[in-house]
């Protein structure tokens, strides 16, 4: 698995040679979801990149198969490719979340990156589904070189998925909350990620959204992570 340095670097070649990528961010939501439909598993596998978003993935790649990989947060690389956007004159689209919470987007590069005031484009995530199309179109006319899409889940992954090949876009990314982390509405510290409690943080930042999704995916997680130590141990034993 690439660490987030690498897969940046990779990106960058890839939007010079004018290719399409697109990443979705695997996390225990998504677990749980996977688990619970084929559709949805093979959904949250179909990006270019999947990178692990949460340390509990990478504890579990370890924990099964042995393998050291890196967290990468969806937050913090979509932070660190406006960055570049605002190094590198990319142009870049923002999708979903309420026009406030854009508007607040808006305000922060305008203040903290004046290059890229002309480059980016926003659309907010509440129009009619029957308007999809035309959001569709305003997205592939501009043209940008990162999409980042922060609906829900499923959503932004059927979104990324259906639509990839029409928006014109050399990166589309799944960013989830990460628009309200830009902005600095919600924190998160290096030292929560590093021990795994970046989900503890987040539900006392939003307990009533967050708490019953995490109780519920967590406990599948530590559910399948034992079921899966488990029967690797058993394969162990037999070879």
């Amino acid at each position: 698995m690439k660490n987030r340095t690498i897969l940046i670097e990779e990106l960058k070649q890839k939007i010079a040679a004018g290719q399409t990528s697109t990443i979705i961010s695997l996390n225990t939501l998504k677990l749980h979801q996977g688990a619970q439909s084929r559709k949805l598993r093979e959904l949250f596998q179909a990006g270019t990149y999947t990178i692990p978003d949460g340390q509990s993935i990478v504890f579990a790649e370890y924990l099964v198969n042995g393998n050291k990989i890196s967290s990468i947060s969806g937050a913090e690389l979509m932070v660190e490719l406006i960055k570049e956007s605002d190094k590198s004159g990319y142009k870049i689209f923002f999708l979903g979340s309420p026009a406030e919470l854009l508007d607040k987007v808006n305000d922060k590069i305008n203040r903290d990156y004046p290059r890229l005031k002309d480059k980016v484009r926003f659309q907010h995530g509440y129009y009619p589904i029957d308007q999809e199309a035309q959001v569709i179109e305003k997205i592939a006319a501009f043209q940008p070189d990162f999409l980042f899409v922060a609906f829900g889940s499923p959503r932004k992954e059927e979104f990324i998925v259906k639509y990839s090949n029409l928006l014109q876009t050399r990166v589309i990314m799944g960013v989830g909350g990460s628009f309200e982390y830009f902005v600095g509405d919600v924190k998160l510290d290096h030292l929560s990620k590093k021990l795994g409690l970046r989900w503890f943080i987040r539900t006392i930042q939003d307990p009533k959204r967050l708490a019953k999704r995490y109780a519920i995916c967590n406990s599948y997680f530590l559910f399948a992570l034992l079921k899966e130590i488990f029967k690797s141990r058993v394969l162990q034993v037999k070879a």
